[in-house]
């Protein structure tokens, strides 16, 4: 059964309801979940802008005319006034909102083939400052030596071998949360990736094939037997196989999980971590990092302060920096080398 509105009795709206149907009964792999609920979004914002503020008189004619810029300016004024919103707020929308409505308007003009001229977009946000080498240095360093010498508590073990898959191949929260044991060599010396699908990507991205470190190498020979010991009581015999947690990365306490119906359940450890705890993990990292390098420099007796590491600076807690960082020293050293890829790239195989 759709989840749309009711359908209305304007024909432009009709068309619209059924165009965003369509697209929304695509697989997630066609068209992802962030997408349908944009056009969800989208086709509620037009019917109670077109019901209770009337855009433009001929938009109540056809998808064409709906989409037409007459009628598409109008929307984005109510919208910047916060007149059209489904959350019962009216403050202005954002510009992200703004840029994710006229997204969306592209995806249902693409789909129906109804001519469409986008209007000028938003500016996008300034991306954040990337995480400078010393900073991440010292973090891998940091966390390294607490692990060599057998005081770290899981939680610093399962973040090292994380942390090594990200300075190795710039992966996101979404990429290291879709990875799997069965991704990695048996003797750890590559591991496959498949990063996110991007905005409309007709195919998946290929899997990419990249070479590890030596660092991470051995921060996955102190995570994998960790992770063994967690998920040992998900483990089954063939006939129930499907049970078993092949997921790399898995929690390490319980944790809350609310179903669709609104019951919370309670989670055992290695669980797979989702992409949010994944972000989870490394706003923890650093958190820990910039609390301990604080007292560092206030005692002026380590190693880690004063003149060795001038250009420290707190680590910043999301990991997009961090990745968008690597991504860029990869992509200058691919550059270097005259344009020769580092990572392998294996097409034609599934993840």
């Amino acid at each position: 059964m759709s989840t749309a509105v009711q359908s209305p009795a304007a024909p432009s709206l009709a068309a619209l309801s059924r165009a965003v149907d369509e697209l929304c009964a695509l697989p997630n792999d066609q068209m992802g979940a962030s997408r349908k609920k944009h056009l969800r979004a989208l086709q509620g914002a037009f019917e109670r802008a077109l019901t209770r503020h009337g855009l433009v008189p001929d938009a109540y004619d056809d998808l064409a005319s709906l989409l037409s810029p007459e009628s598409v300016d109008e929307f984005l004024r109510l919208a910047v006034r916060g007149l059209i919103r489904g959350d019962g707020k009216t403050e202005p929308e954002s510009d992200a909102q703004i840029r994710a409505r006229i997204r969306a308007m592209e995806i249902v003009a693409e789909h129906t083939r109804t001519p469409f001229v986008r209007p000028e977009m938003p500016p996008a946000p300034a991306p954040a400052p990337v995480v400078p080498p010393v900073t991440r240095a010292l973090l891998l360093e940091h966390f390294k030596g607490q692990v060599a010498r057998s005081i770290s508590e899981p939680f610093r073990v399962r973040f090292l071998a994380m942390y090594g898959i990200v300075l190795d191949t710039a992966a996101s929260s979404g990429t290291l949360a879709g990875q799997h044991v069965a991704h990695l060599a048996r003797d750890l010396s590559t591991v496959r990736i498949q990063r996110p699908r991007q905005g409309r990507m007709a195919t998946p991205p290929p899997i990419e094939e990249w070479e590890l470190s030596p660092a991470t190498r051995d921060a996955l020979n102190a995570y994998l037997p960790l992770r063994e010991q967690l998920t040992k009581r998900f483990q089954r015999d063939r006939e129930h196989e499907q049970n078993a947690v092949t997921h790399l990365w898995v929690s390490l306490e319980h944790n809350n999980r609310r179903l669709p119906d609104g019951t919370v359940v309670q989670e055992p450890p290695g669980m797979p971590l989702q992409a949010r705890g994944v972000q989870r993990v490394f706003l923890r990292a650093a958190e820990a990092l910039n609390e301990e390098m604080e007292d560092l420099l206030a005692k002026r007796n380590a190693p880690q302060a004063g003149a060795e590491v001038p250009e420290w600076s707190p680590m910043p807690t999301r990991l997009e920096p961090l990745r968008r960082a690597v991504e860029d020293e990869l992509r200058q050293r691919e550059e270097a080398q005259g344009g020769v890829q580092q990572v392998i790239v294996l097409r034609g195989r599934t993840a």
